[in-house]
């Protein structure tokens, strides 16, 4: 190949991570929080819905940090660390980014399915579907951890909807 053909597949690749890494961020809990809030204000079960989301959030956010720091795995890139918040930062089972996106979105899903917004349901499915890959693509993650991370976000939508029942 020419040198400038080589750039250009270079350059391609380089954009097709940027826009991975963008995707990454959809799992952003500050960005979760919003989407969460545009999405359900003006639901009419709005006082209802937030405070249980939120609380499964938490909730979400304290157990996968407690695997984290009790049974490290170290992220496929090497991540070091110095002291316990760094470490669960630097461990890598379970994808923390895989497990709130599929609690938050999948409990979304479910919320709009029931008020009859059939439309959004796939673009959230989707969307936890592309997070993952993001992960394990950007090699913050191994394939395994993303799945633990969906198991256990969706575990935690199961249990909470069980329990809203």
């Amino acid at each position: 190949m020419e040198d400038k053909e080589v750039e250009q597949v270079s350059l391609k690749k380089t954009k097709y991570a940027e826009y991975i890494r963008d995707f990454t961020a959809i799992g952003n809990p500050f960005l979760l929080l919003l989407v969460t809030l545009a999405t359900l204000s003006s639901h009419p079960q709005f006082k209802t819905y937030f405070p249980i989301l939120l609380a499964g959030f938490f909730l979400n956010e304290i157990v996968c940090s407690a695997i984290k720091y009790f049974w490290h795995k170290p992220r496929p890139n090497g991540q070091k660390f110095k002291n316990g918040f760094e470490k669960i930062d630097a461990g890598s089972f379970p994808s923390i980014h895989s497990s709130r996106i599929s609690f938050v979105y999948l409990s979304l899903s479910y919320i709009q399915y029931m008020a009859g917004n059939l439309l959004i349901v796939p673009v959230f499915l989707i969307v936890i579907v592309v997070v993952g890959y993001s992960r394990v693509f950007l090699k913050k993650h191994f394939l395994v951890d993303v799945l633990a991370g969906y198991f256990f976000g969706s575990l935690l939508f199961f249990i909470i909807t069980f329990l809203l029942k």
